[in-house]
């Protein structure tokens, strides 16, 4: 597409003016349109350009256009987040106020230094066509720079095989300040007359419209890139934070459930469980005959006690989370060496002083807390966090864990306290963050510690898990609409009746003497064992079964273990994610001399002999062992 310069008229209309500048050159009325630019927010159009006084076009005729129009046009551009749409629009009232045949938006690629057709109408070559820089009417616009007024293009020399139906053309490049961007060219109008200076200037306001779409379009394309590489980025960091949360509890007789709400991607608020090292000079359990028990267990964290904290953070957002992943790994640094949590807070506030004295966010408060299976004790600082609420099973009464000291990094001296509290079977513990007791509602109420103690009561019989999603719920119904203004940790601890467990392990041979391990200790003292080693048995059986058999020494798969003890059994379940098997004649009874020959046959004869009661799901991939307790008198 198309466009060149005029040649100026002799005032009669006989022909060209005496003097006239040769074809294809700018009369010296449109030099000032060689150095024209429009630049993106540069849009003015008057009511005399838009066609002179009267909304009249020259000549006399009526502007098919007018000021409204053009109005409603930037309105609409300014509307709409496609560049297919806004080019769409600037070409089509460009065409109708300049009563263009044809029309093209073209934009150049810069890597292939090509103009390529955006917009167009009434051409053969429609959207996706190409021409290389300096080729033809376009490519000339847009490697010089220059507008064209071209009267007759066909017989002009520089653009020798332009479409011969091409009469009248103009043509205008596009700017985003100092860079061409492309090409907006019309040709042929509708009515019998050739494009004028005057037509120029209205193409010319309606590319500086086009500019400003198109350079709109790339600063939205890449903010939509750069807030889509930052999403991937906060994801990322919000897996990363939440891999650094630990929930894992060594005592099978301790339950533990949480829930991390960040107000945004990731937060400041933050809960984990720390292992803590085997040591005599601490360790009850480590430090007698059972010592040989823990090098049994293959690892160097006691199985009897643990670490716990949660946190909060001043402020929220990234800078927090960064803040909160070094506090974490400090603290779980720190409790590694099994010293005190008194220690341990003095030794981590001296540590976030030094590393974030310039920081506005150089301050977390902290609950943490050693627990003991031994003695069922809770031994804890308090250091400017919100108290833990103890549910006491016994009596239903409600206990406030206060303690004193200030927020970590805060002061020099932190002036923690440690306090120690005795649990009991069936108390819970609830530790949570601000942002849950001032959870907000659209009236501006806060929910407060109050709910929380009334929730805690009426637990008396529901299951922590269940307990848990119900205090979520009751947030997010107090909350409505309202925003949340704050990241929300919370956890529930409860120390579970005696001879309960439940165990995830992967398929891994190693693990076999950890799980048996495990379950005696849960069983131990459970009155329907005459003998341990005939459990030991029946595990070792089972498990083999499920890592080899079941889940064929896949090690992505596991194995599930359950133990309940009920007051007349104990029910053992051991479940794989195997495909099963055929085990009919094993539930009957009366299985066949194949399957009794059989590695997994031979086994499962000998469970059978020593349990009370053998059974298997349909799929066959879980087994469940029964053991009936026994009287005073050694009976079943």
């Amino acid at each position: 597409m198309l466009a060149e310069p005029r040649q100026p008229q002799d005032p009669s209309g006989r022909g060209p003016h005496p003097g006239a500048p040769g074809r294809g050159a700018f009369h010296q009325d449109h030099r000032h349109l060689r150095g024209r630019r429009g630049g993106a927010g540069e849009l003015q159009v008057s009511a005399r350009m838009l066609g002179g006084e009267g909304g009249r076009m020259p000549g006399g005729r009526e502007s098919p256009v007018g000021e409204g129009e053009l109005f409603r046009l930037g309105k609409f551009l300014a509307s709409t987040l496609s560049l297919e749409n806004r080019l769409d629009r600037v070409l089509d009232q460009a065409m109708e106020l300049l009563e263009a045949e044809r029309g093209s938006i073209m934009l150049l690629e810069e890597d292939t230094r090509e103009l390529v057709v955006k917009a167009a109408r009434g051409l053969d070559g429609g959207r996706g066509f190409r021409v290389p820089l300096g080729q033809g009417i376009s490519g000339w616009v847009a490697e010089n720079g220059e507008p064209l007024i071209l009267q007759d293009a066909v017989a002009d020399p520089r653009f020798r095989g332009t479409d011969p139906s091409v009469k009248s053309a103009l043509a205008v490049p596009l700017r985003a300040g100092e860079r061409i961007i492309g090409v907006l060219n019309v040709s042929n109008c509708t009515r019998a007359r050739r494009f004028d200076r005057r037509d120029l200037e209205h193409l010319l306001s309606f590319a500086d419209m086009a500019a400003v779409a198109i350079e709109n379009a790339r600063l939205y394309r890449e903010l939509k890139r750069e807030q889509e590489k930052f999403g991937k980025e906060l994801q990322l960091a919000s897996r990363i934070q939440r891999s650094i949360v630990s929930t894992h509890v060594p005592c099978a007789s301790v339950r533990l459930v949480s829930r991390l709400m960040p107000a945004s991607a990731v937060g400041g608020d933050f809960f984990s469980i720390i292992p803590l090292a085997r040591d005599s000079r601490f360790c009850f359990y480590c430090s007698t005959d059972m010592q040989d028990r823990c090098q049994k267990l293959r690892t160097e964290f006691c199985p009897q006690k643990f670490g716990l904290m949660i946190g909060d953070v001043a402020n929220k957002g990234l800078p927090a989370a960064l803040i909160m992943s070094v506090l974490t790994t400090v603290l779980y640094e720190l409790g590694r060496h099994h010293i005190s949590p008194r220690t341990i807070l003095d030794e981590a506030n001296s540590a976030f002083r030094r590393f974030f004295s310039e920081s506005q966010y150089g301050f977390a408060t902290l609950f943490y807390a050693f627990y003991d299976n031994n003695d069922n004790t809770l031994t804890y600082v308090r250091a400017g966090h919100e108290p833990p609420l103890l549910w006491r099973k016994e009596d239903g009464r409600i206990e406030v864990l206060e303690g004193e000291g200030f927020p970590v990094g805060l002061m020099d001296e932190g002036g923690y306290q440690e306090r120690t509290v005795k649990l009991k079977k069936g108390d819970r513990v609830l530790f949570y963050t601000d942002g849950l007791t001032g959870s907000l509602n659209a009236r501006g109420e806060v929910l407060g510690r109050r709910k929380l103690v009334e929730l805690l009561r009426e637990s008396d019989g529901e299951d922590i898990e269940s307990f848990l999603d119900a205090l979520v719920d009751e947030i997010m119904l107090f909350a409505g609409d309202a925003s949340q203004p704050d990241d929300i940790a919370v956890m529930v601890l409860e120390l579970e009746e005696l001879y309960d467990l439940t165990m995830t392990v992967g398929t891994d041979i190693r693990q076999i003497r950890y799980v048996i391990d495990s379950v005696l200790e849960t069983l131990h003292g459970f009155r329907g064992l005459s003998d341990p080693l005939v459990l030991r048995l029946c595990l070792e059986e089972l498990l083999h079964n499920a890592m080899e058999h079941g889940n064929r020494c896949d090690r992505t798969k596991k194995v599930y273990i359950t133990v309940k003890a009920e007051p007349d059994r104990a029910v053992i379940r051991v479940r794989d994610e195997g495909e099963g098997f055929d085990h009919r004649g094993f539930a009957s009874g009366d299985p066949t001399p194949a399957e009794v020959l059989s590695e997994r046959g031979r086994g499962l004869m000998i469970v059978r002999h020593y349990a009370d009661e053998l059974r298997f799901n349909r799929e066959g991939n879980e087994v469940t062992l029964v053991f009936a307790a026994r009287r005073r008198d050694g009976r079943r």
